[in-house]
């Protein structure tokens, strides 16, 4: 697959893309709401301060950032682009888009010419990770990689254990048997639409993909996979959902 291929050749150049910190965006009350696992409550005050301040360069790029985390990257985008309009100071504006923009760059890259395939994969190295996958090195050697949820890109191949981030491959709706070691890339984003299984809302930032697993309990992606222990997982990015049975 084209991906990892890229992939492989990223690791043995020693390639790394690191996302710019979150927004420099002053927190409010939606996202008090948000860390307190209130995430409904937080999407109305979200969506209310813009009806109320059409205008307010902060309200839309605080809502445009939010849906950039539910998966909406162009949505996002657009109005991240109109706050600017309307007055939103440049730095602010940079950090907000920087990681959307990343985002973007990373699903259309993993698209282009992709294909559905399936790789072995084993559990985590590492508490922060969700699993590892094979990458071939062109000596013929293979090592494992930890995915990672922050956005982080390649790691340097002078590691023995290289650190990949999620952002490299969730654009393929990737779908992890547990028991069975595998995890099957998607050529088509919408793969996680027909899938069966319980669906949690998710949220991503750069640093993190954050799971609503009940009102007020909120988890990163390893710790609520931890929690859950599914034999079978579904990622749909894209659409703000993590799929367990």
């Amino acid at each position: 697959m084209l991906f990892l291929a890229a992939l492989s050749a990223s690791l043995l150049g020693g390639l790394a893309e690191r996302a710019s910190a979150q927004s420099a965006l002053p927190a409010n009350r939606a996202d008090a709401l948000l860390d307190a696992g209130r995430w409904t409550d937080a999407e109305d005050v979200f969506y209310a301060d813009v009806r109320a301040r059409p205008r307010d360069p902060e309200a839309r790029a605080r809502l445009g950032r939010y849906l950039a985390m539910k998966g909406g990257l162009r949505t996002g985008l657009v109005l991240v682009d109109e706050a600017v309009e309307f007055g939103l100071e440049t730095e602010t504006a940079r950090a907000v888009a920087t990681p959307i923009r990343a985002l973007i760059g990373w699903r259309d890259r993993e698209l282009a010419g992709a294909h559905d395939t399936t790789v072995d994969v084993r559990a985590p190295s590492r508490d922060d990770a969700i699993l590892r996958f094979a990458v071939v090195r062109r000596s013929g050697d293979t090592v494992w990689a930890d995915v990672v949820p922050r956005m982080i890109g390649l790691d340097s191949a002078a590691s023995a254990k290289p650190i990949v981030g999620l952002e490299t491959i969730d654009a393929l709706a990737p779908e992890v048997d547990v028991a069975n070691g595998s995890m099957r890339l998607h050529a088509n984003p919408r793969a996680a639409a027909a899938a069966v299984g319980r669906r949690y809302p998710l949220l991503r930032t750069p640093t993190d993909v954050r799971v609503l697993l009940a009102p007020g309990r909120v988890r990163s992606l390893p710790v609520a996979l931890r929690e859950l222990a599914p034999r079978w997982w579904q990622l749909d990015p894209a659409h703000g959902v993590l799929i367990v049975r």
